[in-house]
């Protein structure tokens, strides 16, 4: 059984609630009914409810069992004034202000959740993920026992792969350049999602270009240090490090590289230096390596709020959903 499949199942049987902000867009409204099919979560429709319920007939979509919330016609629509006021006070916010932010179902979503009627947020299909993540960070906010928000991808491989089922791989969409104390906070907090989310131990390698000590360079050194944190920070994982990523997944290449690092097993999770090498890292392993992407999942936040590509299918919406549903405490 796949790793992905335990994910599936802690969605069947938590039942959240989720918003997703972009209901006018097709492939959104198809995935919801889908959810529902599947039972993996309860959608919950953000925007005009006449444009929606109107697309979905053409459409040929049922929504007898979604929920559609209007941001309009909210009876919580004053309450969701308040608190955003309140929460961004400090920053300038105006009643005048809050009343205009939350006719984007994206803000008004965020706010369901500051109060507790969503359990997460799914968007990013017409939204950017700028705008995704600048709204998670202000509304739903950082958690208070993490340095930092961070992403990572489930990569879901086939039988013509080096690793089994699952990869995990982080940072491919946020943290731009990160030192090394927040590299090896990243690799710590996507360790952390890999037990939570796929219940597998982390075999961690932390890439660059150098094996072992193979070169010298300050990007070298950045993440050997990052290593050592990790270390640090969850001394029971195997922490390979710094680790070329042919070495970290074919554990023939690495017991000839660092025989002091060998092991049978390849790393099952992969923690890129910046974001250049991730985001093109992930797309590699997706386009030419025929792997299924799902994420960016973001990581850190209070509430799980989590973002699509543009470009992504109705599938990719439903499996992404379970996640954000799986995340959830």
């Amino acid at each position: 059984m796949s790793a992905f499949n335990r994910i599936l199942e802690t969605a069947i049987a938590t039942q959240r609630k989720i918003a997703l902000p972009e209901a006018s867009d097709d492939r959104v409204l198809s995935a919801a009914v889908e959810i529902v099919k599947q039972k993996l979560a309860q959608p919950i429709l953000v925007g005009n409810a006449a444009k929606i319920s109107k697309r979905a007939q053409e459409l040929d979509l049922s929504l007898e069992s979604l929920t559609i919330v209007d941001p309009a016609t909210s009876s919580q629509k004053q309450h969701y004034i308040d608190r955003l006021v309140a929460k961004r006070e400090h920053r300038g916010m105006t009643v005048p202000k809050a009343t205009e932010a939350l006719e984007n179902p994206y803000v008004f979503a965020c706010m369901m959740m500051d109060s507790q009627h969503a359990d997460g947020c799914v968007a990013g299909a017409i939204t950017p993920t700028a705008q995704v993540v600048r709204g998670a960070m202000q509304l739903v906010q950082k958690r208070e026992d993490v340095a930092q928000v961070s992403s990572f991808f489930i990569m879901r491989l086939n039988e013509s792969h080096p690793v089994d089922d699952v990869l995990i791989i982080a940072d491919c969409a946020l943290v731009i350049d990160p030192d090394a104390d927040e590299l090896a906070s990243i690799a710590a907090d996507t360790g952390d999602s890999v037990i939570k989310l796929l219940g597998i131990e982390p075999e961690v390698g932390m890439l660059s270009f150098s094996t072992a000590g193979s070169a010298r360079h300050k990007a070298v050194t950045k993440v050997r240090e990052a290593t050592v944190g990790l270390q640090a920070l969850r001394p029971a994982w195997r922490v390979v490090g710094e680790v070329q990523l042919d070495a970290a997944i074919i554990p023939e290449i690495l017991a000839k590289k660092a025989p002091d690092m060998a092991s049978d097993n390849p790393c099952n999770t992969l923690i890129f230096p910046n974001l250049d090498s991730g985001n093109i890292g992930y797309k590699l392993i997706e386009r030419f390596g025929g792997a299924q992407a799902i994420g960016p999942i973001l990581q850190g936040l209070k509430m799980p709020v989590n973002d699509l590509s543009r470009g992504c299918s109705q599938n990719d919406i439903v499996n992404l959903v379970a996640v954000t549903a799986a995340q959830c405490d």
